[in-house]
């Protein structure tokens, strides 16, 4: 007897304490806006420390504001503060996190002062660092020359300035060309490998590399099994980007561009010599007395000096759509008739600096076409970002402000641009309806939601099109005739008079709500112009010759695509000569 009352007693004495114990916990929540939607940041307190922070609601992006949320998140309960650092390259979820952990919290009791102020940080030390390749940029182009590098024996080193990889192929929507019989055929779809150089000569206005374009077009299909064989998935089913020409676009199974982003980590995860350096900003291509690349110097975010030398140098830091300075210097081509500097940028602005063209020419590099300058038919209004309903796919029209469509939505990107600079406002909608989102939580290819979209105030809904129409702001008897026309392109019974041609397998007929119509504006989406490079991706000095031991792939690199990129190519470049830069970086030993 005497046992079990002593056992009762430690029972009652333990479940005590654990009721004191969850007594003391509370939990506060706060929502606020975040980058595509509302972000709920709920904080447990435990007595005068914050125990856990966690995002109970949001639609971040996949592979940025996700990952902003992840690292944020745990860094405020490790360092017990908010004053830590944001994430680059996210910084908008960054700040919604700590904006809305600061506004739970007020309620706490907890000393905010104390939580927001700066914490003593540690003197920098340089660091040094051997390897056989260094590869500048941590973006698709430069994660798929890393891995092809390190397959072919390579001890490989990434310098990322950011604190996310990915870069613009992780906020694309990741559709890249290739001709695939294996894929085309099934759905009726003929293509051949010189009917894709024609057409990205031509989309190019014929002013692109014949050489470069050829083997881009030839060997992307082989990108595309190399992909497979580290675990990237892509759907059967062939689609078209916006300006792509024609049905060529492969889209990853899982949304977004960041399929490839998240592939590629999961491979750097599990190989040891192949390292990832984050927040270090690159400056400098360090060169032997005959002008070799042998490796570079950069600055880390604490301010301490980076130097890594290798063998091989590999530039993958994409484009300058973010640097005003360049592109009020360089638009003298189709847009010279545009203030590109006032228009958005779809890229991430911290990133596409043209930092890689720069730090190239300092070792005498040359560079090719840089006054081709693509502008995309999708930006947001006030951004430019390519966010909310996209204009790729099917079963879309584009109409102006007053309810009229006004252009092929098939047409290539310049095209597509200029007709919105010739409209009034300079500004149209895209309109879909129940085809594109069957529901209000039907998650689309970028991870988001009808339903987020509109919380955030960036879709207008309607059940109706004659109320969508009035929503908008647009006559709404020229809004149905729009719907009507491109309903009858489709059953066959019209020949559009602005071009568009339905795909029958592709593009059904728009009739039953709901609604949904999103403004956009044009933005900055692409710089063709860059390093001037030959078709093994090593990069040509102003004499002509190759500068040895250096290497370039992405949108560094100038050549490929002319004076108009075609959708979808972009991300055929960035794999099919970041693959060629690795295996050429590998073997220059």
């Amino acid at each position: 007897m005497k046992k079990v009352l002593s056992i009762v007693l430690v029972l009652m004495l333990a479940i005590g304490c654990l009721n004191v114990a969850l007594a003391e916990e509370k939990v506060y929540e706060a929502t606020t806006p975040g980058h595509n939607a509302p972000i709920t940041v709920a904080v447990t307190v435990d007595g005068d420390k914050i125990a856990k922070v966690e995002v109970t609601n949001e639609n971040e992006t996949i592979g940025v504001g996700k990952v902003a949320i992840e690292r944020m998140t745990q860094r405020i309960v490790d360092e017990q503060s908010l004053a830590v650092d944001v994430i680059t390259g996210a910084s908008i979820t960054s700040r919604a996190v700590l904006r809305g952990a600061e506004e739970a919290l007020k309620d706490s009791g907890m000393d905010l002062d104390a939580l927001k102020a700066e914490p003593e940080k540690p003197a920098p030390e340089d660091k040094e660092y051997t390897c056989d390749v260094v590869v500048v940029g941590g973006g698709g182009a430069g994660l798929a020359s890393a891995i092809s590098a390190n397959q072919n024996g390579a001890n490989v080193i990434v310098l990322e300035k950011l604190d996310i990889l990915g870069g613009s192929t992780n906020v694309s929507e990741g559709a890249l060309n290739a001709v695939d019989p294996e894929r085309q055929v099934p759905q009726g779809i003929e293509d051949s490998v010189g009917k894709f150089i024609k057409q990205t000569y031509e989309g190019g206005h014929g002013v692109g590399d014949l050489e470069l374009i050829s083997y881009l077009c030839i060997h992307s299909i082989d990108a595309v099994h190399w992909l497979e064989s580290i675990g990237v998935e892509f759907k059967d089913e062939i689609g078209t980007a916006t300006g792509a020409l024609w049905q060529r676009s492969h889209y990853p199974s899982t949304p977004s561009g960041n399929s490839y982003i998240r592939v590629f980590e999961k491979y750097i995860d599990e190989h040891d010599d192949l390292t990832v350096l984050n927040g270090v900003t690159v400056n400098q291509i360090i060169t032997d007395e005959n002008g070799a690349a042998t490796g570079v110097i950069g600055t880390a975010k604490d301010g301490s000096t980076v130097t890594v030398k290798a063998n091989s140098v590999i530039l993958a830091t994409g484009g300058f759509g973010a640097n005003k300075d360049l592109l009020k210097e360089y638009n003298t081509g189709v847009w010279a008739h545009v203030d590109v500097t006032k228009l958005g940028c779809t890229n991430l602005a911290l990133a596409a600096t043209g930092a890689g063209i720069e730090m190239a020419r300092e070792v005498g590099a040359d560079v090719t076409g840089m006054s081709d300058i693509q502008l995309h038919p999708c930006g947001t209004p006030g951004t430019g970002l390519m966010e909310n309903i996209r204009t790729s796919g099917r079963n879309r029209i584009f109409v102006n402000i007053y309810g009229d469509r006004f252009v092929n939505e098939g047409a290539a990107r310049d095209t597509l641009a200029q007709a919105i600079f010739d409209q009034d406002e300079q500004t149209y909608y895209v309109i879909v309806n129940s085809v594109r989102y069957p529901s209000r939580d039907f998650v689309d290819n970028n991870g988001a939601t009808i339903e987020n979209m509109v919380a955030q105030g960036s879709v207008i809904e309607a059940d109706t099109l004659p109320e969508l129409a009035e929503k908008i702001g647009v006559d709404a008897e020229k809004l149905q005739a729009s719907i009507d026309n491109y309903n009858a392109i489709v059953r066959g019974e019209l020949e559009d008079p602005l071009g568009f041609v339905a795909n029958n397998k592709a593009d059904v007929e728009m009739t039953e709500g709901p609604w949904y119509a999103c403004k956009k504006v044009p933005t900055v989406h692409h710089t063709m112009g860059g390093l001037k490079i030959n078709d093994k991706t090593q990069v040509i000095n102003t004499e002509g010759n190759v500068i040895p031991s250096l290497f370039a792939c992405g949108e560094v690199t100038g050549g490929i695509h002319g004076s108009n990129r075609l959708g979808g190519n972009a991300i055929a470049d960035c794999m099919t000569y970041g693959k060629l830069a690795g295996e050429m970086a590998a073997a220059n030993k």
